[in-house]
């Protein structure tokens, strides 16, 4: 297993990962009107000459954008563009997003999903790759108007996406934080999922229960994403979980901790970096 953060894959964020002890990157590649796939491209020796002098990998490719609100012709071709940095990368995870139409019901969507996600799945089991949906639902929080941007959020609708496209290189990307704000058990979703969890976001969450009472579930504020080691996971616990189902794949810390953004991002970095350090080297 190794370890990584989520971020632009540049010579900076290369030597970064470097300097703070962690092992990879999973590379933010950014969706459609993003840069940074383009970027990638356009620097690709460079950058994998800068990996290989600091002794850093790459362990996810992420495009995380509203896929089924994208026509299906320009999300398959953005997909073969990840893949391509991806294999370049000697990188076998690109992790992403269904997307969603909020006009429609979930059931209405699939179809879409579909249209999008299985010629997606044949280029993946083509080329040995596999496809990690982040468990993201969007906007979702202070009630209303909801923009959901993902429907492969919960067990019930990972279900439903695998029987649309019954596909091996179909796969999660385990986040436990998402699944704790929305009252699911993270543990239990290893033990169901552990064979198509395929890359692990590492994420941390509070849950504010005073502030749930007052607002419910619908409201804001009851909820703050933190980094690893200080929120209410149990990541010892998690861990124990991920070797009794036999988790071959890697974890990248996602810093979404608003305390340790800007000037202290690094010093976020290496919190995560401590809490998660002894439990991968023990892995």
């Amino acid at each position: 297993m190794r370890l990584g953060y989520l971020a632009p894959l540049t010579q900076e964020t290369i030597l970064n990962a470097h300097k703070l002890g962690y092992d990879s990157l999973e590379v933010g590649a950014g969706w459609l009107d993003s840069p940074n796939l383009a970027q990638i491209e356009a620097n690709l020796p460079a950058l994998r000459e800068a990996l290989l002098e600091h002794g850093i990998t790459v362990n996810a490719v992420a495009i995380y954008g509203n896929a089924i609100q994208t026509p299906a012709d320009d999300v398959v071709a953005y997909y073969k563009r990840a893949m391509k940095v991806a294999q370049a990368l000697n990188c076998s995870v690109i992790a992403g997003m269904t997307g969603r139409d909020n006009r429609l019901t979930v059931e209405e969507n699939l179809p879409l999903f579909k249209e999008r996600f299985a010629p997606i799945a044949k280029l993946a089991e083509e080329q040995g790759l596999r496809i990690a949906f982040e468990p993201w639902p969007g906007n979702v929080q202070g009630h209303g108007p909801y923009r959901w941007t993902n429907i492969a959020t919960t067990p019930e609708l990972w279900d439903k996406i695998f029987e649309a496209v019954p596909s091996a290189a179909l796969g999660l990307e385990y986040d436990p934080s998402h699944l704790v704000w929305q009252g699911i058990d993270h543990l239990q979703v290893i033990r169901d999922y552990g064979q198509r969890i395929y890359h692990i976001h590492a994420k941390d969450i509070i849950i504010n229960q005073d502030k749930l009472k007052r607002v419910g579930v619908h409201g804001r504020g009851w909820w703050r994403f933190v980094l690893p080691g200080l929120g209410q996971i149990d990541w010892p616990a998690l861990f124990k979980h991920l070797r009794q189902v036999g988790y071959a794949g890697d974890i990248a810390v996602e810093h979404e901790d608003s305390v340790y953004l800007g000037e202290r991002r690094n010093e976020g970095l290496t919190i995560g970096l401590k809490t998660l350090r002894p439990l991968v080297d023990a892995y």
